[in-house]
């Protein structure tokens, strides 16, 4: 048989629909699953079928659809091979010709050839499309009941669910479990009890149950936390990534593992920031979210050696920059760093625009009194991006005190004073400064 042959009879035509028949060329062919016994239809010769075959996959090459389906309509009227049919009908399918489908496939249910699986589906298919529920449900059953097979427990499910009948729904896809316990057909069956028919809690158990004796499958143990997240049930979010984490890195089970530590990071960073400085530590030192942890747990040492190490790896100013902050935090004698903190600054903003380098930088040229006009020109760069930040305000206000615009200084000043929700004593002591110079 020449290839193309080949290729037209054992590919799987229908790939809109999951599940295939058995296309063995032979007269009698045995199926093991539904231990049924299948004829193959006799066929007539057709000079004239090499060349259509070859012409109607070109036409398919170049997505002439219309082009096709006419060769294999033709090919089936001449041949009786009901390959040909099922090319017709799929094509008519895909180019969603449904009244064609139909009148075609139910003209053609033959009983017991080995193409009945895949007209059969195609037609009700068509029934499904063409909004006629009480056909298509009715084939759908007898599609189920002659071919029992896990896609077509599923195939007659999804009818249900586009039908909205729930319940039944969850039936079929159960049926469809029992035959191959798919675990994508476990997670369509939780969804349908959580969101659909008011078995939430018997969803979560059931997802509970099969992920810790089935190695945490991580799309199911995804959807759980999921519903975790939804019911508020917090409590068991940081447990279930602990112990999915656990389980990956044990069996080096990559992407799963690389992708829980991130939602466990994540939910650390949120709920227990000692818990989330000790896992990183362990785990992914090198993550910049650590930064805000030990800044936040005031371990200004550590949070000086990441940058370090994150700057030396990787060369990005924004690390350059919050080690200048650092540094000149953490310096008891700060005019001694002025000069190593102010030639970082000036590295990071001669390639970036920040607003918060811009600022601090301003502010210790203000305070310092090391060049009070440029610092007014930065914070004002700041102030252009984030006008209403009265820490920016502050500096602006304190740099025009410094060069004796009192009025101005004085305004935003109060600015800073209506609107601060908090106490600090060097705005208290520039407020001080400023009504003084006013008077």
């Amino acid at each position: 048989m020449p290839s193309y042959k080949n290729y037209l009879i054992f590919t799987t035509f229908l790939l809109c629909i999951s599940g295939c028949v058995n296309t063995a060329n032979t007269e009698i062919i045995k199926n093991s699953e539904i231990k049924k016994t299948v004829i193959q239809n006799k066929t007539k010769s057709f000079n004239l079928e090499d060349p259509y075959i070859m012409y109607a996959l070109e036409y398919e090459n170049q997505k002439d659809y219309i082009s096709a389906r006419e060769i294999y309509s033709k090919l089936f009227k001449n041949t009786n091979n009901y390959e040909y049919l099922v090319k017709y009908l799929n094509l008519s399918f895909v180019l969603k010709d449904y009244k064609n489908v139909k009148e075609y496939a139910s003209l053609n249910l033959v009983e017991d050839i080995k193409q009945e699986e895949m007209i059969l589906k195609l037609y009700t298919l068509s029934l499904l499309k063409l909004n006629e529920k009480e056909q298509c449900i009715k084939y759908a059953k007898k599609l189920t009941k002659k071919f029992y097979h896990k896609s077509n427990h599923t195939f007659l499910a999804s009818i249900y669910l586009d039908l909205k009948e729930y319940e039944k729904s969850e039936e079929e896809f159960k049926k469809a479990y029992k035959i191959n316990k798919s675990v994508h057909t476990l997670q369509t069956i939780t969804n349908i009890q959580y969101y659909f028919t008011n078995q939430k809690e018997k969803s979560k158990n059931t997802m509970e149950k099969y992920i810790t004796s089935n190695s945490y499958p991580f799309s199911l143990s995804l959807q759980l936390l999921s519903f975790y997240e939804k019911d508020k049930e917090n409590e068991k979010i940081i447990p279930l990534l602990e112990k999915m984490y656990s389980y990956y890195k044990k069996e080096n089970k990559e992407p799963s593992l690389s992708n829980t530590q991130n939602l466990l990071s994540r939910y650390l960073l949120q709920k227990d920031s000692k818990k989330a400085i000790k896992f990183l530590e362990e785990n992914d030192k090198e993550n910049p979210a650590l930064l805000t942890l030990y800044r936040d747990a005031n371990e200004i040492g550590k949070a000086n050696r990441l940058l370090d190490l994150l700057y030396k790896k990787t060369n990005n100013l924004e690390f350059l920059g919050q080690k200048a902050i650092l540094e000149f935090e953490m310096a008891e004698n700060k005019k001694e760093v002025l000069n190593s903190v102010i030639s970082k600054f000036d590295k990071v903003l001669e390639k970036i625009s920040n607003p918060v380098y811009e600022n601090y930088l301003a502010y210790i040229l203000i305070d310092y009194d090391l060049d009070i006009n440029r610092g007014l020109i930065l914070v004002k760069k700041a102030l252009s991006k984030d006008p209403n930040n009265l820490a920016y305000i502050d500096t602006l206000a304190w740099g025009e005190y410094k060069i004796k615009d009192c009025k101005n200084a004085y305004k935003n000043m109060k600015n800073v004073i209506e609107n601060a929700k908090f106490e600090d004593d060097e705005i208290t002591l520039h407020w001080e400064k400023i009504k003084e110079c006013t008077k």
